[in-house]
C-alpha cells in the first residue's frame, strides 16, 4: 500500500491513516450499475492508504465497505441505535454506533475528505451539512461528488439557491473512482482554509 497524505493530525484514526467519508445509497444492488463503481472506489482508497468511513448499512455503503475489505482497507461503519430493523453489512471492522442524527453527522464532519455517490435524500442532506462546514470551518474538506447524477442537480441548486462560484469551487466532481481519488489527494494536499459565516 502506497502512504497516505500529510494532513492535519485530527483527521488521524487510531490506525495513523486518514479516514474518507463515502456517502451513497441503501438502496442501490449489485444489479444497479454504480454498485460497481461504489466497490472500485471502495478497493482504491484501500490501496492508497485511506481509512473507509461510511453509514456501515447495505447497498453502496456496502459495495464501498467490500470494497475496501478485499484490498486489506479498514472500514469504518457509522450505524444507528435505534435504527433496529437495519443489520451493518459484514465488512466493517469497527462500527461507531450513534444515539441520534447529529452524532452520525459529526463523524462525517471529522473525516479528511467526503465523496458523495448517487443517493437520496439522505445522501443529500450529509453532502449539504458538509457542504455548508466547508464554507465556514478552519480547515475545508475536501468534497468529491462521483458520477454522472451530480453535475444536473448541482446545476439545478445554483439555479434555484442562493448559490455562487465561490461555493461551487468547494465542489470537485469525478466520472470514475480513480479521479475521485486523486481529486481527494490533491483537496488534502491543498490544505484549503474555508471563507468563514456567509449565511
Amino acid at each position: 500500500m502506497s502512504s497516505p497524505p500529510d494532513i492535519h493530525a485530527d483527521y488521524l484514526t487510531v490506525t495513523g491513516k486518514p479516514e474518507i467519508a463515502v456517502l451513497g445509497s441503501a438502496r442501490l444492488m449489485e444489479d444497479d450499475h454504480r454498485w460497481a463503481l461504489a466497490h472500485r472506489l471502495g478497493s482504491l482508497l484501500a490501496k492508497a492508504g485511506f481509512v473507509v468511513v461510511t453509514g456501515g448499512y447495505g447497498g453502496l455503503m456496502a459495495a464501498v465497505s467490500r470494497g475496501a475489505h478485499e484490498n486489506g482497507g479498514f472500514v469504518v461503519g457509522l450505524p444507528m441505535r435505534h435504527w433496529s430493523v437495519l443489520t451493518p453489512n459484514d465488512w466493517n471492522a469497527n462500527l461507531r454506533w450513534s444515539e441520534d442524527y447529529g452524532t452520525r453527522l459529526n463523524y462525517i464532519l471529522r473525516s479528511a475528505a467526503v465523496i458523495a455517490l448517487p443517493g437520496g435524500v439522505g445522501t443529500l442532506s450529509e453532502l449539504a451539512v458538509a457542504w455548508a462546514a466547508s464554507q465556514t470551518e478552519a480547515q475545508a474538506q475536501p468534497l468529491v461528488l462521483l458520477g454522472e447524477d451530480w453535475p444536473p442537480l448541482i446545476a439545478a441548486m445554483r439555479a434555484h439557491l442562493v448559490i455562487d462560484d465561490s461555493d461551487l469551487s468547494l465542489l470537485r466532481f469525478a466520472a470514475t473512482a480513480e479521479e475521485a481519488v486523486r481529486e481527494v489527494r490533491a483537496g488534502l494536499r491543498e490544505q484549503r482554509r474555508g471563507e468563514g459565516p456567509r449565511g
